[in-house]
């Protein structure tokens, strides 16, 4: 029986003008990514901080909205970066080396999936 309640899949923290504004004009096909990846981190980041009771109190959300919206583009943006870096699934770390010069790099998203990172907690 359906819960009569129920008024479907909450909005996203954030949208494509909100990542935009922190990051660069999207083309068309990564506005439509970004669209159905800002839903999938609104839906991580609330199932993360689910088990905080304060976070259910009536206007936590409103008052943590600017919060929200940081970790929410922050999450697509490194996703977005690390799928168009070129860098093989499963690589964590790349060095680059010509002559005597040598350049190391570390992936935050190293497939390109959203993560979560611990820090987030602190923004909020």
């Amino acid at each position: 029986m359906a819960d009569d309640t129920d008024t479907g899949p909450s909005p996203p923290f954030a949208t494509v003008d909100d990542l935009e504004r922190r990051w660069h004009t999207l083309t068309e096909p990564e506005r439509t990514q970004a669209t159905e990846l800002l839903a999938d981190a609104s839906e991580i980041i609330r199932n993360r901080i689910a088990p905080y009771p304060a976070t259910r109190e009536i206007g936590w959300q409103d008052t943590h909205r600017r919060g929200l919206t940081i970790i929410c583009c922050q999450m697509v943006r490194t996703a977005m970066e690390q799928q168009v870096a070129g860098v093989q699934t499963g690589v964590t770390q790349s060095t680059e080396t010509t002559g005597p010069f040598s350049n190391s790099y570390s992936w935050l998203s190293p497939d390109g999936y959203l993560r979560w990172n611990t820090d987030y907690l602190d923004v909020l």
